[in-house]
């Protein structure tokens, strides 16, 4: 079902009824291309409890850089830069950590110590991670990879291989409120431009489809340096937060930064400006407008400048204006009306296939079409009978029609 967002980092609860959650990040590999953020022997447990005082609502731990050049880190060096520092972080302070492995064997052994979230950005290259995550019941961040960490240009492709590596997990036994997901933005590969990240990152929202929680990890990567010819990590703070604020506007539901004092007050903003998804709620029945593409003020202006006669607008607006929404907990019946109204009507509506078989289980509905479509199909369900005049309000709220 296309429901709303919600999941959990461990046992922070993370969705679009929650805030954007920051993830603050620690590293433990001297190789890593931000040195603000690399904690010694002994510095973990002082730097993450800094962070969780800036606001950081889970740490994450890596021992191994995946920066572009980065020399192969073994896992024996793995387990002796990162053990260390988990076990004194878990032991100083009351929060979630993540750890930032491509291992299996290290992500079980970091759960059975009290770590409760694995981010591995190979995209599960470890045949056995999912289930070593699902047997400790940890949380799980997959990135989208294929070959190699974050060697995805476009998001056509993105999308497909995520939704394949999320039902691997769940396969697996992972729950899939644990499973979150990150489209993978930076220079991971060589082939990978500026102009690959920034396309990403503006159309994060269409990763909504795959249902999961977002992470947007993009603090102080290369394609902000390049933008804006700052070689230089640390020059790249307000680039960053601008980035991360896109982020935040575009979906994005965590937020993984070396900067958790400064990114808080962006996310907040963007937040904000954000707002919440459009949703009515009566009962168990609920709709849900999920994407559209045009507004009727907008459009009343655009025929004006076109010299269109003003007793035509009415009609032409509703007709320029095209909505999906996403209607709840129907019994099989409405659905089936739901479909036939839509059709009649030149739109559509998308209906589960035990709808057709009368199925007595609630149904989630799918409905395509133009505002003027959709605003027949209202007028007509008013006077139907089972629930669907209760429906047609629901539906005016959603779109204020």
């Amino acid at each position: 079902m296309l429901e709303l967002i919600e999941g959990f980092l461990g046992r922070v609860p993370v969705g679009d009824s929650q805030p954007v959650r920051l993830m603050g990040i620690i590293n433990l590999s001297r190789e890593s291309f931000y040195k603000g953020s690399v904690a010694g022997p002994g510095e973990a447990l002082s730097l993450a409890l800094s962070m969780q005082e800036q606001g950081a609502d889970i740490i994450d731990l890596g021992a191994v850089s995946t920066a572009p050049g980065s020399p192969f880190v073994g896992e024996s060096l793995e387990r002796e830069r990162l053990f260390p520092a988990l076990k004194e972080v878990l032991e100083g302070l009351d929060i979630d950590v993540s750890v930032d492995t491509q291992r299996a064997s290290v992500a079980a052994d970091a759960l059975s110590l009290g770590a409760t979230c694995i981010n591995d950005v190979s995209g599960l290259s470890d045949p056995a991670m999912a289930a070593s995550v699902a047997e400790q019941s940890g949380s799980l961040i997959i990135m989208a990879s294929e070959r190699r960490p974050g060697d995805l240009l476009y998001m056509d492709q993105i999308i497909p291989l995520l939704g394949e590596r999320v039902r691997d997990a769940e396969k697996a036994g992972v729950d899939p409120a644990n499973i979150s997901i990150d489209p993978g933005i930076g220079k991971w590969v060589p082939e990978k431009t500026p102009s690959h990240d920034l396309a990403i990152l503006n159309s994060l929202d269409r990763l909504r489809v795959l249902g999961r929680p977002v992470m947007a990890a993009l603090s102080r990567k290369s394609f902000i340096g390049e933008v804006l010819n700052q070689p230089d990590p640390f020059q790249r703070l307000e680039g960053s937060l601008a980035a991360t604020a896109v982020a935040v506007h575009m979906g994005a539901h965590i937020v993984r930064t070396h900067d958790v004092s400064a990114s808080l007050n962006t996310i907040r903003m963007a937040e904000a400006v954000r707002g919440r998804r459009s949703c009515s709620i009566d009962g168990d029945m609920e709709v849900e407008v999920l994407d559209g593409l045009g507004f009727s003020q907008d459009l009343g202006q655009l025929l004006r400048r076109t010299g269109v006669d003003e007793r035509g607008w009415g009609t032409l607006c509703k007709k320029g204006v095209f909505r999906i929404l996403a209607a709840r907990n129907l019994s099989s019946m409405e659905a089936l009306i739901i479909k036939q109204e839509m059709l009649s009507r030149g739109g559509d509506a998308a209906i589960p296939r035990l709808a057709l078989r009368c199925d007595p289980h609630p149904q989630e509905v799918l409905i395509l079409g133009t505002a003027h479509q959709i605003s027949g199909l209202v007028k007509n369900l008013k006077g139907q009978p089972f629930r669907l005049s209760r429906l047609a309000e629901l539906i005016e709220q959603a779109l204020h029609l």
